[in-house]
């Protein structure tokens, strides 16, 4: 094969980027939490080390945003690192 000019109508495009995956029993437990609640994710994600705890936030904040339009805030239990999520408070 070498190197040749072609015209735009011969260029095929390939797809790129990874597939979004989402959990669709996360996604609904996000989309059915009310304005004062917040859920515990202890059986979703259990106890989450600090090392980890950006990755699991970085999926919470996916799985909220592909339901939700409003703001979260994601607190880790002190104590057991659970991961708690809620509506964020409007300022």
């Amino acid at each position: 094969m070498s190197d040749e000019i072609i015209s735009e109508d011969e260029v095929t495009v390939s797809p790129r980027g990874r597939k979004v995956e989402i959990n669709p029993e996360m996604a609904a437990k996000f989309s059915k939490l009310k304005p004062g609640q917040a859920i515990r994710l202890s059986d979703t994600f259990g106890s989450v080390d600090k090392p980890r705890r950006a990755t699991v936030s970085a999926i919470i904040r996916k799985h909220w945003r592909h339901v939700r339009e409003d703001d979260l805030r994601i607190d880790y239990d002190a104590n057991t690192g659970v991961p708690c999520v809620r509506c964020k408070a409007a300022k």
